[in-house]
């Protein structure tokens, strides 16, 4: 699962709409909706708060995405973030975006051409 899956399902759990946790949260019901659909990731500032108002385990839901809190090591106690795979899901993400903007550019220049095509008879 995701962050965003297992957020909706936290919410639903505690029978709360989207606007209602943004509203607790001072964020956008539109902002609530992109995190649950992981159009975006919250920040770890919005985790903590989403973590006490829907008492769940953060943590546990970065690890499924290979994000790690690493508090020991050789060198003593840290508070480093090790993440795995957020660059790659960034990545794709990110070609994701430029394909559907690809797409929509093909088919405005199709109805540019439709359109001076309907022009050049009249």
């Amino acid at each position: 699962m995701v962050i965003g899956t297992k957020l909706k399902q936290a919410r639903e759990a505690k029978r709360m709409s989207q606007e209602e946790l943004a509203l607790i949260l001072k964020t956008t019901q539109k902002t609530v909706s992109n995190w649950e659909s992981d159009k975006s990731i919250p920040s770890l500032d919005y985790l903590y708060k989403i973590e006490t108002i829907l008492e769940v385990d953060i943590l546990s839901w970065l690890a499924e995405k290979g994000i790690v809190f690493n508090q020991h090591n050789e060198k003593g106690d840290n508070a480093a973030i090790i993440n795995k795979n957020f660059s790659e899901e960034l990545k794709e993400q990110y070609e994701k975006r430029l394909e559907e903007k690809d797409e929509n550019i093909e088919q405005l220049k199709n109805e540019i051409i439709f359109l001076r095509n309907l022009l050049d008879k009249k």
